[in-house]
């Protein structure tokens, strides 16, 4: 069972191997991420990454669907982590679950504004956010667990492109 799902484009390092495990517990850790499902050598480094004890699975967005959608992984906690909000609108639209979804961290690109501290968006970004909230999905911005959920649209609503 998915128990949250984070959008975070670092993936898999130490803020959510440490506070975000302590918080939930998670006994697995799904990447859906095309880029890092297709690199070796970052496949690698995030396995370093990875918690002991915690299973990784780095899969695209249709096979992590597939894994997630496994009998198998329905009695584990698991915990999706994305690089962005179009590969999260891509995998919900294909679950039944509807898991929280934290919108951790996105680095400042061209044509991106600030959202909230490390989270920098795009028109696009916010289209699919809107998108993924449309479909009941409640969205939480906040880095670490024991920090004060910020309202996605409250923030939105400040937003200038």
């Amino acid at each position: 069972m998915i128990i949250k799902m984070r959008i975070d484009d670092r993936l898999l390092h130490g803020q959510v191997v440490y506070s975000w495990n302590s918080a939930l517990s998670f006994d697995a850790i799904v990447i859906a991420d095309e880029n890092a499902a297709n690199d070796e050598v970052r496949k690698m480094a995030l396995k370093m990454s990875n918690p002991d004890g915690v299973r990784l699975a780095i899969r695209n967005v249709e096979d992590a669907v597939k894994l997630v959608k496994n009998p198998k992984l329905q009695s584990m906690k698991v915990f999706v982590i994305f690089s962005n909000p179009k590969e999260a609108f891509e995998f919900i639209e294909k679950i039944d679950e509807e898991p929280v979804l934290n919108i951790g961290g996105m680095q400042k690109k061209d044509n991106t504004v600030l959202l909230s501290p490390a989270v920098y968006v795009s028109k696009e970004d916010i289209e699919y956010l809107d998108k993924i909230q449309e479909k009941g999905i409640e969205l939480e911005v906040r880095q670490v667990p024991d920090e004060k959920v910020k309202n996605y649209t409250t923030l939105k609503n400040k937003l200038s492109f």
